[in-house]
């Protein structure tokens, strides 16, 4: 015997909940996270920002890796690019090489001033 509330084969689903939206606790949620990054922390800066700013201080490695998570797969830099004449496209690749270098070297520099641990578990520096 077949339930009266079953679909039929090749019926299409017309009910539900609207593709994106969220269901009333998500929403709850995301509000009241939206609402606690807003209030102010102090200064000019709200709850969110300070933390964002002392991550970027603290960990700059796990605020890049933020970053990089929120931003869209893909990133397109035509509108900051397309003006550019060859040149400058030139002056702005190089001076982002720079950049990278000397990031790279501060990171090195960091890892050598970090003690080094022994086998036994005790740092090689006291």
């Amino acid at each position: 015997m077949q339930r009266s509330n079953q679909f039929k084969p090749g019926h299409n689903i017309k009910g539900g909940r609207p593709r994106g939206s969220r269901n009333k606790l998500a929403q709850q949620v995301f509000d009241d996270i939206f609402r606690h990054w807003n209030e102010p922390a102090g200064g000019e800066l709200c709850k969110g920002q300070a933390a964002l700013e002392l991550l970027y201080r603290e960990k700059p490695g796990d605020y890049l890796k933020l970053t990089a998570s929120v931003l869209p797969k893909e990133f397109v830099f035509e509108n900051a690019v397309t003006e550019l004449d060859d040149e400058e496209l030139d002056r702005m690749i190089e001076a982002l090489r720079e950049r990278a270098l000397s990031a790279q070297q501060e990171q090195t520099l960091e890892l050598k001033a970090q003690p080094k641990a022994l086998p036994n578990g005790r740092h090689g520096r006291h």
